[in-house]
């Protein structure tokens, strides 16, 4: 901005006193004032440029000037703007139908055994179509069928040997000698099936009657065995032996409750869980064990009624 000009002689000379001959002290005191008034000029000058400053500065925002202080302020430091938190992972839910804490023992598939199965099946069921051998050495003569859902992996005829080899065990319900089991294919009459099915189709069978299963447990109604394939293939958290062991607790359980056994509870704490105790619900105490017969002796619980 430009400076502003001189002013012109006579413009001085008019804020003289008079045109008559002024005295010494009056002529000391002109270069005096004359300077005063070029002071307040230039005062009234950085002013004007100060505001105009201010006035550029507050529409362009560049710089903020520190009045009291006659230099510029400093500029405010901008808060850091927040890292984004990612949004969490949605993972979809997976069958968890009743909560329990890992175990840091679970039970184990046999190495080669097939660990994933449907959620829901048809309902349909595939026979074991050949007869089992003769299981047990006495007593009356019960016949059973074993059937698979359609769907699963586990077929119908390795099931069966499966359980052939449970209910046959010298622990198993033969070793009392008071009956005999045998497997018979669906042609022929049985007492009983051994039913394999999925969480979903396990579960609308023991609805029809009137048992709550949440698709988590087995249970057994009059002529059926059903063994939901969860459990048969994963046991429970916490069982702390090895998946064999559960299957042949699942299948003495459900089975002892066909020839009329009814739960029972853990008798002694660190002793072996009855297998008419609810050991898919924990062992309260007791150690898992999957059989009727211990040391050729029938072990059981107290009952609960």
């Amino acid at each position: 901005m430009a400076t502003p000009a001189t002013r012109p002689a006579h413009a001085t000379a008019d804020r003289v006193a008079a045109p008559e001959r002024a005295s010494e002290p009056h002529r000391a005191n002109v270069p005096r004032l004359e300077g005063r008034r070029i002071g307040q000029e230039r005062m009234r000058h950085r002013q004007r440029r100060t505001a105009v400053l201010l006035l550029l500065a507050s529409a362009a925002g560049l710089v903020l000037i520190d009045l009291a202080r006659g230099r510029p302020a400093e500029p405010p430091v901008a808060a850091p703007e927040p890292t984004p938190t990612p949004a969490a992972s949605v993972v979809p839910a997976a069958v968890a139908l009743r909560p329990a804490a890992p175990s840091p023992e679970p039970a184990s598939p046999p190495p080669g055994a097939a660990t994933t199965f449907p959620v829901t099946g048809p309902g349909t069921f595939r026979y074991a179509d050949t007869a089992g051998p003769l299981l047990g050495t006495a007593g009356t003569l019960r016949r059973f069928r074993v059937a698979t859902e359609d769907g699963l992996a586990q077929d119908a005829k390795s099931f069966a040997a499966s359980v052939d080899e449970i209910l046959g065990d010298p622990r198993s319900w033969i070793a009392g000698g008071q009956f005999r089991l045998q497997r018979v294919p669906r042609s022929a009459p049985a007492e009983f099936t051994i039913f394999l099915a999925t969480p979903a189709t396990s579960e609308r069978m023991c609805a029809a009657g009137g048992l709550a299963t949440e698709q988590y447990t087995s249970c057994r109604l009059p002529g059926q065995v059903i063994i939901n394939v969860a459990r048969w293939l994963t046991a429970v958290p916490d069982y702390g032996a090895p998946l064999a062991e559960y299957q042949a607790y699942a299948v003495n359980h459900e089975v002892g409750h066909q020839l009329g056994h009814g739960h029972e509870r853990c008798p002694t704490a660190g002793g072996p869980a009855p297998v008419m105790q609810q050991q898919t619900l924990g062992l309260k105490g007791c150690a898992a064990y999957g059989w009727p017969y211990l040391d050729g002796q029938r072990y059981a619980g107290p009952p609960i009624p």
